[in-house]
């Protein structure tokens, strides 16, 4: 239902406990993810937030079971059997020179956590890797030299219950006004 106010497509208590419950998953089932699921994880991860509209990303989807065995070989931190990998790269020729501050990469990982959240609200697990060898994935993706991965996303049902990792209290990382100051002033 729609709050004509705010525009919300569903509650804020919704959408605050997707993002609450969300946890990374590296054990996955065999079913297959839909084709029409996946496709609106990935119409998802293209709503993302871009610095100066850039869209500065190229992502390739790898669903081939031999091309996924060949991925794990060289990815020491993809780990479980998932059904899709989504491997989001940075697309430097969408970049001018005075844009290669980190804002690229800000980008992929934005587009990353939506996909995240997104495929956690349709119930499918998923985890950002970061460990893989880049020189190889290049040759395995074909990937020209512009393009530049940064994350895989391996993408599968659950095999088990999620295991929510643990926070650090709120005390201890969020300060008010200054840094150090873990009480909210009160009043306007």
């Amino acid at each position: 239902m729609t709050d004509g106010r705010r525009g919300d497509v569903l509650s804020p208590e919704s959408f605050v406990q997707v993002v609450r419950t969300r946890s990374a998953v590296r054990k996955y089932t065999t079913d297959p993810i839909e084709d029409d699921v996946l496709e609106e994880l990935l119409d998802a991860m293209l709503s993302a937030p871009t610095g100066s509209n850039a869209q500065a990303w190229s992502f390739v989807v790898v669903r081939d079971p031999s091309a996924l065995r060949r991925l794990r070989a060289f990815s020491p931190g993809l780990v479980g059997k998932p059904q899709v990998v989504v491997v989001a790269c940075v697309d430097g020729s969408r970049l001018d020179q005075a844009s290669h501050d980190g804002a690229p990469e800000l980008c992929v990982t934005m587009a990353v956590n939506t996909l995240l959240l997104t495929a956690h609200a349709y119930g499918i697990g998923a985890c950002p890797v970061t460990s893989f060898r880049s020189g190889v994935l290049r040759v395995l993706l074909a990937l020209p030299d512009e393009i530049e991965p940064v994350f895989m996303v391996p993408l599968g049902y659950p095999a088990g219950e999620r295991q929510m990792s643990e926070r650090r209290p709120r005390s201890e990382v969020i300060s008010y006004e200054v840094c150090g100051q873990h009480t909210p002033a009160v009043g306007p």
